[in-house]
């Protein structure tokens, strides 16, 4: 088994390869000087198994171009076995058509990934599982909740209380309330498809002097996750921590974060940043020793 670490995911690619003990091909790539992409793949791959790991976080249409043009490329060169790690799939939150003449994003970038002859693709946490469905190749979603429950685990938390952000995300609330042997609850959340606002109302719980973790598969904007911080400060929980797969954290997100009153903002390496405390390359290995 051959690990190609794609642009977005170098150092996790590195870390996925040194667990399975595999041989790296490396990929060379730049921009243009008109913007437009340039990638290489500097290895042997014929007949080979070959993994290519590549997030797709912002910018998200870039870093599709640079998997769609690495896959057709590992295809041309004659392995006997595709497998796409996406750790952060981007597009997966629009899979449905609310207005008339909508592009069906996600769906379109499913044909592209099967019409490149990929094998199986794995990812992590992904939005909306069920969109995995209409791939007509192996799909597997892996999620990291388990790990965001063991790095929490560590901590001297009071009482700890797991929530989630709506009833969607409620699955993963339970998983790392499991492994922290506490109570899990979530908000009610409502969003408005035409302006976007969201209205939450709180499950009622005592939360009053206890350490709250709130968890959710992505923090995008903040907007959320400073909603369900202020509520459960009113109330009167003491420490509160917020923690997701993918922290995107576009514009001001951790600033309205922490100015909600979150004592830290924890996220995995599926998208590298200065929050991204817990690595997922354990999870993406173990599934690929199997």
């Amino acid at each position: 088994m051959i690990i190609i670490p794609g642009p977005t995911s170098q150092i996790l690619g590195i870390k996925v390869a040194r667990l399975l003990n595999s041989p790296i091909v490396k990929v060379s790539f730049k921009d243009f000087p008109d913007g437009e992409t340039y990638v290489r793949v500097e290895g042997e791959l014929k007949n080979k198994e070959i993994v290519l790991i590549q997030s797709t976080y912002y910018p998200q249409d870039k870093h599709l171009i640079q998997m769609f043009f690495l896959l057709d490329t590992i295809k041309e060169m004659g392995p006997s076995k595709i497998t796409l790690v996406v750790p952060y799939f981007a597009y997966a939150r629009q899979d449905k058509r609310f207005k008339e003449g909508e592009a069906l994003s996600f769906n379109i970038i499913r044909k592209i990934i099967e019409n490149l002859g990929v094998d199986e693709l794995l990812t992590i946490d992904i939005h909306a599982p069920h969109v995995l469905e209409n791939f007509s190749i192996k799909t597997r979603d892996l999620t990291a909740m388990r790990l965001i429950g063991e790095y929490f685990s560590s901590r001297e938390l009071h009482e700890p209380l797991v929530i989630a952000p709506d009833d969607g995300a409620i699955h993963r609330a339970k998983t790392v309330s499991e492994v922290l042997k506490s109570e899990y609850v979530s908000f009610d959340k409502f969003r408005d498809r035409d302006t976007g606002q969201i209205t939450m109302e709180f499950k009622e719980l005592n939360v009053m002097g206890r350490d709250i973790l709130i968890v959710d598969d992505i923090i995008s904007t903040g907007g959320t996750m400073a909603k369900a911080i202020k509520m459960t400060k009113d109330q009167g929980a003491n420490k509160v921590f917020v923690a997701a797969t993918h922290t995107l954290l576009i514009g001001e997100a951790r600033t309205k974060i922490m100015s909600a009153g979150a004592d830290e903002i924890i996220g995995t390496d599926t998208i590298p940043n200065e929050v991204s405390k817990i690595s997922v390359a354990k999870l993406i290995a173990d599934y690929l020793k199997k």
